[in-house]
């Protein structure tokens, strides 16, 4: 069976809006992303949008990265909550109450509801589809979420979240109450989530599972399960985890800190890759290319789509690509072609920048979020 890779020309539009927190010009961090967006508009304190629904993965890396350069790394804005509540006090009455409080916007902000020392249940995501019934890579995460004051779960949403994410045991969350018309009850919108001061993250037994023998020589003989390759998602970690666990052998991270060869060098070396493969008939599997390059599976189709618009055929049969040019697709026009491209070498810039965080990551760190939100999971 053949497969070829060809460039939309008419593409879906998504459309959403966002509201600003401390010290953070939401229009210009929207503005920096222009080339990846139909159209936007707003202010320092809010703003809208649209894009193609392909460049939306794009955006959501390129957004995160610039603002954790703004935000100087780990240093996350204050989130302040108006008044604590708990699990019971949620619902239609407090809705219609903080209906009173509207119109809200710039000065007078949607209230934020502190829920102290409760838990979430029932957590499960999904990957929004599109019109055409075709998963987007945007996740929503449903729960419910408890307290001692409540003997059932009252539901909620995080939007662009794991279920993973949400830590185990008991937490601190920021919420605002809303009524979802199209399930036809009240539940509460997840901002921030933090696990409670005197929770307990790991214990004794989990703290050694996973062991950090980056930039050290290995033992000769081991029964450990060992990742050589450096992550670029938490995800890709948690999935490490869990076969480690499946297996039950301890895991351990060997990466070393990767070398960055500039983006538009792999660009330029995906080109001539493509010419030699054209021009000698020669076939490659995915792992040879992804390897010579230095990218992700992901990043390489994103590639075949900006060699498209050059004139290149890519097919696939039977575990190898082959690359022709043999007409039958034509070269798109400069402005297009250059559009696809610059979102391939900012796709790879970005998966540099992630790979460059996993290798310094704190093993610490590793633990809570890759291995005990894993457990809980399971």
């Amino acid at each position: 069976m053949e497969s070829t890779f060809l460039v939309s020309s008419s593409p879906v539009l998504a459309r959403g809006s966002a509201r600003s927190v401390n010290k953070v010009d939401l229009y210009e961090l929207v503005k920096a992303q222009a080339h990846l967006l139909h159209r936007f508009g707003g202010h320092p304190f809010a703003a809208g949008l649209s894009l193609p629904v392909e460049n939306i993965p794009l955006f959501t890396e390129a957004i995160n990265q610039r603002s954790r350069q703004l935000l100087g790394g780990s240093q996350m804005p204050v989130i302040q909550a108006d008044l604590v509540i708990t699990v019971a006090e949620l619902g239609k009455n407090l809705f219609w109450e903080l209906k009173l409080l509207e119109p809200c916007g710039m000065g007078n902000p949607a209230p934020k509801m502190l829920l102290q020392n409760c838990w979430f249940e029932n957590i499960w995501n999904r990957n929004i589809k599109d019109f055409q019934d075709k998963e987007v890579r945007y996740i929503k995460t449903n729960f419910k979420v408890r307290d001692d004051s409540a003997k059932i779960g009252f539901p909620g949403v995080w939007w662009g979240h794991y279920r993973d994410e949400i830590p185990q045991g008991r937490c601190d969350a920021i919420v605002e109450l809303d009524y979802n018309s199209y399930e036809n009850q009240y539940e509460v919108r997840l901002l921030a989530v933090r696990p409670c001061a005197t929770a307990t993250h790991t214990t004794s037994t989990q703290s050694d599972w996973i062991l950090d023998w980056r930039d050290q020589e290995l033992p000769i003989a081991t029964e450990v399960l060992l990742l050589e390759t450096c992550p670029t998602s938490w995800d890709d970690l948690r999935a490490w985890v869990r076969r480690s666990l499946h297996l039950n052998q301890k895991l351990a991270i060997t990466w070393k800190k990767p070398q960055v060869v500039p983006p538009s060098h792999i660009w330029q070396q995906l080109v001539g890759i493509a010419k030699y493969l054209s021009r000698t008939g020669q076939t490659v599997t995915r792992i040879q290319f992804c390897q010579k390059l230095g990218i992700s599976d992901q990043l390489l189709q994103l590639g075949f789509k900006a060699l498209t618009c050059l004139g290149f055929k890519v097919s696939f049969q039977e575990r190898f690509f082959r690359i022709s040019t043999t007409g039958l697709v034509e070269p798109t026009s400069d402005s297009e072609c250059w559009q696809t491209i610059e979102k391939f070498i900012a796709a790879v810039q970005e998966e540099q920048f992630q790979r460059q965080y996993f290798s310094e990551v704190p093993l610490s760190t590793i633990q809570v979020i890759a291995l005990t939100n894993t457990l809980e999971a399971q």
